[in-house]
């Protein structure tokens, strides 16, 4: 296996120009530019190295299935990635064109570099190096790089609940995406939580009100919002949501992994300028990845522009997202959420916005010491290991659909800032990223399914 390391080495440069190749691409599926010509290159890029690579027509954005069997008789890897990114915002806060990729102090510096593009191609690559130094791997290979998980997988849903078929013998699903644990130690993931985003509406007067004249007797729709808000929390600051809860059971041993992740609770607080965490720091993680979430995105109401404006609002918008853990259902939170908001008034408009379920691999999986092993070579570090990925993922339609195990193994540093300006993958990440794949196909075949 050094030879394949070896090769991924000496071909780092040519990996990072085909990266920069897709990086240029402002692939944002949230305003659909370029993304067919970016499938298009994505294809183009896994043929070169070893793949056959088709696209596959969704009701959004195609999807790019590449291949390379081996034996049918083998088990069969599926590598899960997205090409689209999300909106580059002001360029003005990027340092450097957001896709004009730019390396800075070891780091590749362009919106889409961790979040997925660098991630997803560490396998095409490494398919690539194992095909010339092992002449092939030990699984069949499959990828399925979507074009929508920046905007909710429209297509991809609806392939995988339709007709999966070139996917529907897998073994194993692998995902790289995300950011590695704090500490900087190569990471290994069981699932991810799902999410639940809503909007909720209310409206008092048919218009916005002079606060003399009509402030006191009349309703104000910001207060109305704010209390309505109020009831949702209990005094002790949790959910109090009637049957918010019923679905949720902590196993034991995911309460035991998490015991054992390193938490920086100083460090954070000082990155973050925080003066308190809202737990207890030896309760970080099981708040922040075994339990669900309540959280306020935003609240529109009323003038908030500069200086003052004194007026009695009439109309006020909250926008929610709730973070689900195993077994809960984005349906039937959505429906004891409505219910809630409608007991206390009737009049509101409550409205979902989107939804990922969430999802959990049993931390019993045989492939799981696999993929350990090989990032405990490849980083020469004793990876970090959690029960499930704080954000949300797709990978939980993949799991219901396949009925397989789905790991998630990010190849991005913990900075990388995805989503914000100055995103970046660090370059060491990278080429750990291809070796660590590399040996994971090298090694899997011999795993008892």
């Amino acid at each position: 296996m050094s030879d394949t390391i070896e090769y991924i080495q000496e071909n780092r440069d040519a990996y990072l120009e085909e990266l920069f190749e897709l990086l240029a691409v402002p692939s944002v599926s949230t305003t659909g530019d370029r993304l067919d010509g970016c499938a298009k290159l994505v294809a183009d890029v896994c043929r070169r190295h070893g793949l056959e690579a088709t696209l596959v027509e969704t009701v959004g954005n195609p999807i790019v299935y590449a291949e390379r069997i081996v034996d049918e008789s083998k088990p069969t890897v599926v590598f899960y990635g997205h090409y689209d990114v999300q909106p580059p915002g002001a360029e003005e806060l990027w340092d450097s064109p957001p896709f004009d990729p730019t390396i800075r102090d070891g780091s590749i510096y362009a919106r889409g570099s961790g979040d997925n593009k660098g991630q997803f191609l560490t396998h095409v690559f490494a398919t690539g190096a194992v095909l010339e130094t092992e002449g092939e791997p030990s699984v069949n290979v499959k990828l399925l790089i979507e074009g929508e998980e920046e905007s909710g997988s429209t297509g991809l849903i609806e392939y995988l609940e339709d007709d999966p078929s070139l996917v529907a013998d897998a073994d194993l699903v692998y995902v790289a995406d995300g950011p590695a644990h704090q500490s900087g130690r190569p990471t290994l993931i069981y699932g991810n939580r799902g999410i639940l985003s809503v909007e909720i509406r209310l409206r008092e007067a048919n218009t916005d009100l002079h606060s003399g004249n009509f402030g006191g007797p009349i309703p104000n729709a910001a207060w109305s919002m704010v209390e309505l808000l109020g009831t949702m929390r209990d005094s002790a600051g949790g959910i109090a949501i009637e049957g918010f809860h019923e679905d949720v059971d902590i196993p034991k041993r995911a309460r035991e992994m998490v015991a054992k992740i390193p938490v920086d609770a100083a460090g954070l607080k000082t990155e973050l300028d925080l003066a308190e965490l809202r737990v207890d720091p030896d309760r970080y993680y099981e708040s922040l990845l075994l339990e669900p979430t309540l959280t306020i995105n935003g609240l529109e109401s009323g003038y908030t522009g500069r200086g003052k404006k004194t007026i009695v609002p009439h109309e006020a918008t909250a926008k929610l997202d709730m973070r689900l853990v195993p077994d809960q259902s984005p349906e039937t939170v959505f429906e004891r959420v409505r219910e809630h908001v409608l007991a206390h008034r009737a009049d509101a408009d409550v409205e979902i916005h989107g939804t990922f379920p969430p999802m959990s691999t049993s931390l019993d999986t045989p492939f799981a010491e696999t993929v350990y092993g090989a990032l405990s070579d490849v980083w020469s570090a004793e990876p970090v290991e959690l029960p499930l990925l704080g954000g949300s993922l797709p990978a939980a339609y993949l799991q219901r659909e396949l009925g397989t195990p789905v790991l998630v193994v990010p190849y991005a540093n913990p900075d990388q800032g995805n989503h914000s300006p100055n995103e970046h993958l660090d370059v060491d990440w990278f080429e750990n990223g291809i070796g660590t794949t590399a040996m994971v196909l090298k090694r899997l075949g011999r795993v008892d399914r």
